[in-house]
């Protein structure tokens, strides 16, 4: 062999053992592989569904078939590791991934220390690291939402009389920043309240607030029976404000702005309901009258089964109508009643008390000689109209319905009617007669056939024709207080009818007693007739409304 022929030789086996050792790596480098990385242990075609689960029995449901690939990626993609080298601040999960034959569940851990971005999946071949990237997307499901440190609002309590209670949010709209380094907004239901927070108030309680993190705007809206009383936007007292026994329903707003050092914002919405019981108060519309005009007394916090007692000498007995938590007491003053003197009244309910001291004031009342046909007078004023007035009418005095039907101001019940305010209260002397009788109401002058309308809601306890007040009506407009109707033509309205301010209930006539056409128009409490200009003017006196 010569040399040439030797050279060649050495190359080939150059050749032959580049060629061996290579194909001993690539045989290395594919066993490498075969061990090192995973095979896939879910096929994307197979999933017809994802659950994922939380310690306390919450469910996630992953519906878009788009999302399955980020499950079925990051299983298949995770790095088996033993288990010790997942730590001990754990939080478990399940995963039930429901495949075309079955339903395969794994078991999820995250580390809660979420910077060390540790989730790991339990498979049937053992533990395994989720990569990163897949890590960041899966936790921000709402299902791992109470991982995150301000997965809520902030936690208030209320402190009454010194005693704290936490309360729950009814409502909360509430953003936090995941691992991804976004905000989401979190959707943990299950952390809103659902109980009934009522809290027992009296006259010297102190409420304050007790905020985790004081809010950035603070709102607080109190209602009673739907209506708004009371708003503020400071954390103030607000037991001290309220003066009236009853429930009161409160909403609380509170709003966390977004911050450049915090991982969080959003508002929450708190309910509570205050309970109070007060020491029962009175009030009086006037300490000062005149004869023939109405006084009201209020009694405020007092309960339906609470007694109310009045005493007065003022020659009345008055009659108490309760309405919520107020009774009311109206109380007339006749035009006969002696003037230029105080009167005592005292209220009291149970352990309290009150003295109040009413003066009456003079008064001159005007004096009317008046002339009408002797045959009318005769016919309409005898003892048979006197029988049929004691008959018929005296009995309706006393009724007082317990409701009070009138609303607002009461209306005159003759457009255009021609009124003298000296009307009422005046002595009137007939045919030269040596006697005279109070005149006790209006005389709205106006032609015959005018309208007459019903002066504020009521019902009608007596449409009729009489000898003395010809046609007539009288509406009891609650408690006591009724409108009368003499002289009318027609009648619109009968006995038993209910009407509401404004109606029409018949027209201006001349009927009974009477020297024209006009109608004669009252106002009484039970048996005593009050100034009908006051009432029209100024309405009823109900002390704080």
């Amino acid at each position: 062999m010569d040399k040439s022929q030797k050279t060649a030789k050495k190359l080939g086996l150059r050749r032959y053992g580049t060629r061996a050792i290579i194909l001993v790596l690539m045989v290395l480098i594919a066993a490498f592989i075969l061990i090192a990385v995973p095979k896939p242990v879910l096929k994307l075609a197979d999933i017809a569904g994802i659950t994922l689960m939380d310690p306390l029995g919450n469910t996630s449901i992953v519906s878009d078939r788009n999302a399955f690939s980020l499950y079925v990626d990051a299983v298949n993609s995770a790095r088996p590791i033993d288990r010790k080298q997942m730590g001990q601040n754990l939080k478990t999960y399940g995963m039930d991934i429901a495949l075309m034959d079955g339903t395969r569940r794994y078991t999820l851990y995250v580390d809660r220390d979420l910077e060390k971005k540790g989730l790991y999946v339990e498979t049937e071949s053992g533990i395994r690291r989720v990569d990163t990237e897949y890590m960041e997307k899966i936790l921000s499901d709402a299902i791992f939402d109470t991982l995150y440190e301000n997965n809520r609002p902030p936690r208030v309590a209320l402190k009454l009389d010194g005693t704290d209670t936490a309360i729950l949010p009814a409502d909360y709209e509430w953003h936090v920043k995941k691992v991804d380094s976004r905000f989401h907004p979190i959707k943990t239901d299950y952390l809103k309240g659902n109980s009934y927070y009522s809290f027992e108030i009296g006259k010297d309680s102190v409420l304050e607030y007790d905020f985790e993190m004081p809010p950035d705007a603070f709102y607080l809206f109190v209602y009673r029976n739907n209506d708004l009383i009371l708003s503020t936007s400071r954390p103030e007292n607000i037991a001290a404000l309220l003066n009236e026994d009853g429930l009161y329903n409160c909403i609380m707003q509170l709003e966390w702005n977004q911050a450049e050092n915090r991982d969080f914002y959003g508002k929450a919405t708190y309910e509570f309901v205050l309970a109070a019981d007060y020491p029962v108060r009175f009030e009086i519309s006037a300490e000062e009258i005149d004869p023939g005009e109405l006084v009201v007394i209020r009694a405020s916090n007092i309960q339906p089964n609470e007694a109310l007692d009045i005493e007065t000498e003022i020659d009345f007995r008055p009659k108490t109508f309760q309405e919520g938590n107020t009774r009311i007491v109206l109380l007339p003053v006749s035009y006969y009643h002696q003037e230029n003197r105080s009167f005592a009244v005292k209220v009291s309910s149970g352990d309290t008390s009150q003295e109040f001291s009413v003066r009456v004031r003079p008064k001159e009342f005007a004096v009317q000689h008046m002339r009408i046909d002797p045959a009318v007078a005769a016919s309409t004023r005898n003892e048979k109209s006197a029988v049929e007035i004691r008959e018929k009418l005296y009995p309706l005095k006393p009724v007082s319905d317990p409701v009070r039907y009138w609303e607002g101001e009461f209306i005159l019940p003759v457009e255009g009617g021609r009124i003298s305010p000296q009307d009422f209260g005046k002595r009137r002397y007939v045919n030269g007669s040596p006697t005279s009788y109070r005149h006790n109401g209006l005389d709205i002058g106006h032609d015959e056939g005018t309208p007459i309308v019903a002066t504020n809601n009521g019902r009608v306890l007596i449409a009729d024709y009489l000898i003395e007040t010809g046609n007539t009506i009288i509406i009891e407009h609650g408690y006591g207080l009724k409108s009368w109707h003499y002289h009318m033509k027609d009648l619109y309205v009968k006995t038993g009818d209910v009407v509401k301010k404004g109606d029409v209930i018949g027209t201006v006539g001349s009927t009974g007693f009477s020297t024209g056409p006009h109608l004669h128009f009252s106002f009484t409490i039970n048996d005593v007739w009050i100034n009908p200009m006051t009432i029209l003017e100024q309405g009823v006196p109900l002390v704080g409304e």
